[in-house]
């Protein structure tokens, strides 16, 4: 007696074993899983954390034990002094966020991860997400810590500032937005590059070098210089009347920057092959 087999058609193939595609809430989960896996992510989003904590313990202590012989020690105390390193910290986090997109191309893993989510935005999003979630609590929490600590250390030089309850809000979280936006823009380079060395010098160097260079050529480039990233967005902690643009234009040319970059890399993302 003879058999016969029957070839099972496409369309019962793919009602047996269905494509589950990821939606954005299990990219996030999965983002989440991935960062707190790797242990450098941990170990630079605390060292991040620390250096800002360290900084508004610091400060304080060096303003009380200041020499004030000279005229540029003898200032009065300011509560912006508590985040005014912030600004440059957060390059950290920034090289952080592109190793978190770089490291999967050079592991190959990035395939696994478009194939789960195959709408490369979303997978950008996540990302950018958890790297969002992380800086913002970063900045807040560590400044929190700051302005907690450093008035008694003030009082026991026999110092202190005025703080009223807007500024207070606006450094605390201007500190965790600055830190946000300045991560988005590392995840957004990240995607661009996808080289993890590359990726990191051009970060650097886009965020620290290349605002320097219009002052070497131009007579505008201190006014060129302030239209970047780091000196626009460091304007949100720093003391009234440092800048015309203030607290919000300086926050808003940094989210313009943010904005214009990851959309820039959503769209290299989707064209470009993984």
């Amino acid at each position: 007696m003879g058999t016969t087999t029957t070839a099972a058609t496409p369309s019962r193939i793919v009602r047996q074993f269905p494509v589950r595609n990821v939606s954005l809430r299990g990219a996030v989960r999965s983002e989440w899983i991935k960062f707190r896996g790797l242990a450098s992510n941990n170990v630079l989003a605390g060292f991040t954390f620390l250096l800002l904590v360290a900084n508004g313990i610091a400060m304080p202590w060096a303003y009380v034990f200041r020499d004030r012989g000279s005229a540029q020690a003898n200032y009065d105390a300011y509560p912006e002094m508590i985040v005014d390193k912030t600004g440059y910290v957060g390059i950290v986090l920034a090289v952080l966020a592109v190793l978190m997109v770089t490291n999967e191309y050079r592991s190959g893993q990035i395939s696994t991860t478009l194939l789960s989510v195959p709408r490369r935005t979303p997978a950008l999003l996540a990302k950018a997400a958890i790297i969002v979630s992380i800086a913002f609590v970063i900045g807040v929490v560590s400044s929190a810590i700051g302005f907690a600590v450093a008035p008694p250390i003030l009082a026991g030089g026999g110092y202190s500032y005025v703080l009223e309850t807007p500024d207070l809000l606006r450094l605390v979280v201007g500190s965790g937005f600055y830190l946000a936006a300045i991560s988005v823009i590392g995840i957004a380079l990240g995607a661009i590059i996808r080289n993890v060395i590359a990726a990191v010098l051009a970060t650097i160097v886009f965020l620290i070098i290349v605002p320097v260079i219009p002052q070497m050529f131009s007579e505008y480039g201190t006014e060129i210089m302030r239209f970047f990233p780091i000196p626009a967005g460091s304007l949100l902690l720093a003391p009234a009347g440092t800048d015309p643009m203030g607290p919000w234009g300086g926050s808003a040319v940094l989210l313009l920057w943010t904005l214009a970059l990851f959309v820039s890399a959503a769209v290299v993302l989707k064209r470009r092959d993984a």
